[in-house]
């Protein structure tokens, strides 16, 4: 049977089946109509979505073209603006230094109307003085082209501005001894005396070794020297130490100068420099000119039996007669035949300079401030040119009396004298380097005693330190011979036969050889034969033994007696030498102590 038809959804028959999908479809169709529609309208508005998009980025981008040009634009002008600014600092700075440049110019004009002012009339007296000494003015006397009585008045009038410049009143003493006036040549004298000691005296010196009165120069340079202070020597004493090594003040004035050397190396007044240049000073110096042994003498010092480094140490201070003697000698060689004493430098017209022209104290703070100024203005206001520049000449290092002498007779170099005031320093410090060298060599002598105790391969002996004394070479070479044989035979008597091992491996091999073959068979009996053999081996070796070892030890005993013999040989020679220098460098002690730089200048 056919099944029923099951009726729709609608509760409608199957004969309304195509009419209905008809109608869905349709409505179908209008709804995709209206779908495609919206979609279209939605289409239309992306499309426009996208034109303003890309006219969005057009702008964009422009935006950007427009940014980057702003940027470079704004470098620019920032650069501009550094420019301008590092341009406006520089001529800040340009402006501000000018300023400090003019304001350096007027306190550079209002300082020299001061020096002016306060110290004018020093450079008239300066010149005045300068052609007293040198004997221009007394020229012009002498000739009649000038007055003596207008140098007198002219200096006076000079001395009204500046009645405490010391150089005033001695150019007026000078003056007053050429015009015959010795009331107002010893007043003068003494008001500059008063004023600037031992300026005046050195002064007063230099003009009498100018005027050919040597014996004046002299007395006024013994005076000179007593005013010096030992422990603050400047320049000025350097110059006049040439100059009175060199002859130009005369002989009396290079005998007070040894004399003042001599007397303040000498001075043992407790805490002051002067003390310190006495014998003791110069012990530090001379050590460091001792000569060091070497190894010339190695054999001796390998056989010390003790107290090596103390003899060293004992030759090595004997060594500096030695050692002063080629410094002296190379630092101050003799002079050329024929030279004078004169070197040729006119340290006298140096010195007359130097003192003349020499600022004052008061005068030197002012002029170093106008140096400072016209540093300053020269280098347009750049303070930092300026202090890199050095100013003038600074004055040579003032220093202490074992200074100086340190300097002229060890470090040369570092002190401007000459040769001859160098010789003369060393005239006042020879005495004590005598004496420092006499203590060292006390010393070296301290140090060595009369024999030097000698071991070798264990034999022991003394060996005298006197070099000349005699040493029998041979009853020291049996000696050595028996010990070495002697101590031989005692290593060659210490090996003994050892009974216990003769006795009981060869005793006991034997045992295991006879009773094995009776006790044992088959795999244990072969390992028992070869060990009691070779205990009855171990044993019987015994027997080489001991004759092969003594034989040995007599062997090595000849060797070492062939060797010890070669060390004896050498030890003897080194100790002849070594002593022998020794006592070569002590008795140069008598040549040191008569060594003189050269004639010319022995005291």
């Amino acid at each position: 049977m056919n099944e029923p038809s099951r009726p729709d959804a609608h509760g409608q028959g199957p004969g309304d089946g195509p009419q209905e999908i008809r109608a869905e479809l349709q409505r179908r169709e209008q709804a995709l109509d209206g779908l495609l529609g919206r979609f279209t309208a939605l289409s239309g508005r992306l499309d426009g979505l996208r034109g303003t998009t890309d006219a969005l980025s057009s702008d964009v981008v422009s935006l950007k073209s427009a940014t980057t040009d702003l940027r470079k634009d704004l470098s620019t002008t920032d650069s501009k603006l550094d420019a301008l600014a590092a341009d406006f600092t520089a001529l800040r700075a340009r402006y501000e230094r000018d300023q400090a440049v003019l304001a350096a110019q007027f306190d550079l004009d209002r300082t020299a109307d001061e020096w002016r002012r306060r110290f004018g009339e020093r450079e008239k007296v300066r010149s005045m003085a300068a052609g007293l000494i040198r004997s221009i003015t007394p020229d012009l006397v002498g000739r009649g082209l000038l007055r003596t009585a207008t140098v007198r008045s002219t200096l006076e009038s000079h001395l009204v501005h500046d009645p405490d410049f010391w150089l005033g009143h001695a150019t007026l003493a000078l003056a007053a001894q050429l015009h015959g006036d010795k009331e107002l040549r010893l007043s003068a004298a003494s008001e500059a005396l008063r004023l600037g000691r031992r300026k005046a005296y050195l002064f007063f010196a230099l003009a009498a070794a100018r005027a050919g009165e040597h014996e004046w120069a002299g007395n006024w340079t013994d005076r000179y020297l007593q005013a010096m202070d030992p422990d603050h020597l400047g320049g000025d004493f350097l110059v006049v130490l040439d100059a009175v090594a060199s002859g130009e003040l005369g002989e009396q004035a290079h005998g007070y100068a040894y004399g003042a050397l001599r007397r303040w190396a000498a001075e043992a007044a407790v805490g002051t420099t002067a003390a310190r240049a006495g014998a003791r000073r110069w012990e530090p110096r001379l050590k460091k000119l001792l000569i060091p042994p070497g190894d010339r003498y190695a054999p001796l010092g390998q056989a010390c039996g003790g107290g090596w480094k103390e003899l060293q140490e004992g030759w090595r201070l004997a060594t500096v007669t030695t050692a002063a003697l080629d410094h002296l000698r190379a630092t101050f060689p003799p002079p050329e035949p024929g030279t004078g004493a004169a070197s040729g430098i006119p340290y006298a017209e140096t010195a007359i300079d130097r003192l003349i022209w020499q600022p004052e104290p008061d005068e030197a703070a002012v002029r170093a401030r106008m140096d400072a100024l016209l540093r300053f203005i020269d280098h347009r206001g750049d303070e930092r040119a300026t202090e890199e520049e050095p100013g003038h000449v600074a004055d040579a290092e003032v220093m202490d009396l074992a200074t100086l002498l340190d300097r002229a007779v060890f470090q040369p170099g570092q002190v401007a004298l000459g040769e001859d005031a160098r010789r003369l320093a060393l005239l006042g410090v020879l005495p004590h380097l005598r004496a420092a060298a006499e203590a060292f060599v006390r010393a070296s002598r301290l140090r060595r005693k009369e024999s030097v105790p000698v071991v070798i391969e264990g034999w022991r002996t003394l060996l005298p330190t006197d070099p000349a004394a005699p040493v029998d070479g041979t009853a020291l070479a049996s000696e050595l011979a028996a010990a070495i044989r002697d101590r031989a035979e005692e290593e060659a008597r210490a090996v003994v036969p050892d009974r216990i091992r003769r006795a009981g491996g060869t005793t006991g091999g034997l045992a295991v050889l006879v009773l094995a073959p009776f006790l044992l068979a088959g795999a244990f009996l072969w390992p028992l034969l070869l060990l009691g053999a070779v205990a009855v081996t171990w044993g019987l070796l015994d027997v080489r033994r001991v004759p092969a070892a003594r034989r040995r030890a007599r062997e090595a005993g000849l060797a070492r007696n062939v060797s010890a013999q070669d060390q004896l040989l050498a030890v003897l020679g080194a100790r002849v030498e070594f002593f022998a220098d020794w006592d070569g460098h002590t008795v140069r002690l008598e040549e040191l102590r008569q060594w003189t730089p050269d004639d010319r200048v022995r005291a």
